[in-house]
């Protein structure tokens, strides 16, 4: 039985719209790279549809779902992106319609089997689902010991539990498909101290 959606982020969807950190174009023209059609993208758990926008400079359509109504009214529209209000498990995608399934920061959160089943249905033959995480940042050797403390000895015993997978870059998920070794890609900001604390 699907576990019920546990909505972590919609009271402050606005927020993680304007602190979340962007992916690199490297991440999306790889990801492009795997597939031999670029038709549709299926980007699951989109939040504000970060991701979404770098799946839209590679492929014709993206749909973009997430199971949160504020995540989806806090994304930025895209003539080639259609935001959906859908659970990861069970979403309108026809069957066999998406050449690449993208989750970001956004596995941890699901049903896995439920999920694994709907990428199955919704996937054309030779399509690729990829998973992908960060976890901690980088400022200055100065600065990481306080930061790493704060999050690791006071926000981490707040954290739930799913977020250790973040923690073990979804190394211990079981994840039922041929895996690919992408290459290691950073994500670089220059943020104010308000911004980085946002």
């Amino acid at each position: 039985m699907p576990t019920a959606f546990k909505d972590h982020f919609s009271g402050h969807a606005a927020d993680y719209a304007r602190y979340r950190p962007h992916y690199p174009e490297a991440l999306f023209a790889y990801l492009a790279s795997l597939v031999d059609g670029h038709e549709l993208a299926w980007d699951c758990g989109t939040g504000n549809g970060q991701a979404a926008h770098g799946l839209a400079t590679h492929f014709e359509r993206v749909i973009a779902t997430d199971a949160s109504a504020e995540q989806i009214r806090s994304a930025i529209p895209h003539e080639r992106i259609t935001y959906r209000v859908e659970p990861a498990e069970n979403t309108t995608l026809p069957s066999r319609s998406a050449d690449l399934v993208l989750v970001t920061q956004a596995l941890h959160w699901f049903d896995f089997d439920g999920f694994y089943a709907e990428v199955r249905r919704v996937l054309k033959p030779g399509g690729i689902i990829a998973a992908v995480s960060y976890a901690g940042s980088r400022v200055s050797p100065e600065i990481d010991p306080i930061t790493q403390r704060y999050l690791h000895e006071i926000i981490e015993p707040y954290w739930p539990s799913e977020r250790r997978y973040v923690d073990e870059g979804y190394r211990t998920i079981a994840f039922p498909f041929t895996e690919l070794s992408p290459p290691t890609l950073q994500m670089k900001e220059w943020w104010s101290l308000d911004h980085f604390m946002g």
